[in-house]
């Protein structure tokens, strides 16, 4: 036999005696030589299923349910989030709400006799066009541009779209208890301020 073949045979036996299958070397290798890294994610984190705990993180790590009682909190603030956020709606429904009105030369309501005429006439032409056009111009006509508030009108969008992304991912941390949390809030929202503004989603 060559010697070369006696060497491979004699150097092959080693990797099992030490106990180490070519599966455990090569995740070995894999990881740099210092074996299989730590999972630290649990089953209820990784599974994409709704699961019951006290102690799941809320935005971050530094947010942790330590027990019962800090969970509760924790589903009282998502509760009068919610409820804020609902409100919010309703309110920038309320201040920044655009009704147009008809402007006289095109509105046939408020136009003349001659002019009724015309608009019908434009209207058998053009169709349903006049009508945008008419809510295009009230809705400049009443409502200029102004900068304080244009500002204010983005501010406050800034804040509830804000609060509404936060709300997302409460309920994207698949936590029963913060998914029933963010219902509540919404519920209660609608029931205080619902009257006062339609409330988009």
């Amino acid at each position: 036999m060559d010697h070369s073949m006696m060497d491979m045979s004699m150097s092959m036996p080693t990797a099992t005696a030490t106990g180490a299958t070519p599966s455990s070397t090569m995740d070995g290798m894999s990881h740099g030589g210092g074996g299989a890294m730590p999972m630290t994610m649990d089953m209820s984190q990784m599974a994409m299923v709704f699961f019951q705990s006290v102690t799941s993180p809320l935005f971050s790590k530094a947010w942790t349910p330590s027990g019962t009682g800090s969970y509760a909190g924790t589903c009282i603030f998502l509760v009068v989030l919610a409820t804020l956020h609902r409100v919010l709606i309703a309110v920038r429904n309320l201040v920044f709400e655009t009704v147009p009105h008809g402007h006289p030369k095109l509105d046939p309501a408020l136009a003349s006799d001659g002019e009724e005429a015309a608009m019908d006439a434009y209207r058998r032409r053009y169709g349903r066009s006049v009508g945008v056009l008419a809510r295009i111009r009230g809705a400049l006509h009443d409502n200029p541009f102004r900068i304080a508030t244009e500002t204010a009108r983005a501010l406050s969008e800034l804040v509830i779209s804000g609060m509404g992304y936060l709300l997302m991912l409460a309920v994207m941390t698949m936590n029963v208890g913060y998914f029933l949390s963010v219902l509540g809030g919404v519920f209660l929202g609608a029931f205080l301020a619902g009257r006062f503004g339609t409330v988009d989603h």
